[in-house]
């Protein structure tokens, strides 16, 4: 599949550090790495207009991303998250009633959910029921070969079971890391989730990543385990790691790779991401030969 269209559907906004920011939200970070990997990755989001919103707007367009599906909203700001790291791993405080709140679902939009190859989405950006609304909207106009890969990026108190649910059942590819795993288990009261997931919400494909112990991925037929790949990560951050990793699995499922193959070029391409700061980083061209 040539520069197949990976949309990631949800939340544009800064990383604000204490020393500085970075642009980030997950699905943007997805399209961000998809269209370094070769793809055609599209933000389809919401800003302000705004100075955050515009210079959002500017850095993506350097990087040579498609940014005419990102909407403009002139009521509310640009969203932010306020990113505090501590002993490498992050925690965040993501204001509400911001532009990616407001996702609304257009006649662009709809062109944009029948050309997609995959669509990237998650919990976050469902929280307000407008873009919860459209998020399901968009998946809804996709085509019946369209992967559809759902991230399951709990941050509460920003999500519900509900949403949650109907997000699991949305999905063909579902990304989660240790602690979500255990958070739906204990949720739905499912004591054997693996199975629950593909027998009962016909998942077909499970990536779980387990930081400093690798990733694993799951069909119904396969089960791999992944080692982690050894960087020094000194000077790195976590923020946008999984969604490096989400990109590069992506990248390799819409072109029907060996799962071994996919699971080791997401976690070779997660783990050059997570020695820089930022959720979008430049990486070599080489960085990204080894793992297309």
């Amino acid at each position: 599949m040539k520069n197949p269209v990976i949309t990631g559907l949800g939340e544009l906004l800064w990383d604000v550090f204490p020393e500085y920011k970075r642009p980030g939200g997950a699905p943007a970070n997805v399209s961000f790495h998809a269209t370094k990997l070769g793809n055609k990755g599209i933000p389809a989001s919401r800003i302000g207009d705004d100075d955050d919103g515009h210079e959002l707007l500017s850095i993506l367009k350097k990087h040579g991303l498609d940014t005419s599906s990102i909407q403009i909203d002139q009521r509310v700001p640009t969203g932010t998250v306020e990113i505090v790291m501590k002993n490498g791993e992050a925690s965040y405080t993501i204001p509400e009633g911001v532009a990616w709140d407001h996702l609304s679902f257009s006649s662009e939009w709809m062109d944009l959910a029948r050309e997609s190859q995959a669509v990237c989405f998650g919990t976050l950006a469902q929280r307000d029921s407008v873009s919860r609304k459209t998020i399901r909207e968009f998946l809804n106009h996709t085509s019946k070969d369209c992967l559809k890969v759902a991230d399951i990026n709990l941050r509460p108190p920003h999500f519900t079971p509900e949403t949650l649910d109907q997000t699991i059942e949305l999905a063909d590819v579902l990304k989660l890391n240790e602690s979500e795993w255990k958070n739906i288990a204990d949720t739905f009261g499912v004591s054997d989730l693996k199975d629950w997931l593909f027998n009962t919400k016909g998942v077909d494909v499970i990536c779980l990543t387990k930081g400093v112990e690798g990733a694993e991925i799951m069909t119904p037929d396969q089960h791999l385990i992944e080692p982690i790949y050894p960087v020094d990560n000194t000077y790195g951050d976590s923020v946008g790691v999984g969604d490096a990793f989400t990109a590069a699995l992506t990248h390799h499922l819409l072109r029907k790779s060996p799962l071994d193959v996919a699971i080791t070029a997401a976690n070779t391409y997660a783990g050059h991401v997570s020695a820089r700061k930022g959720a979008m980083p430049e990486l070599p061209s080489a960085v990204i030969q080894s793992v297309v």
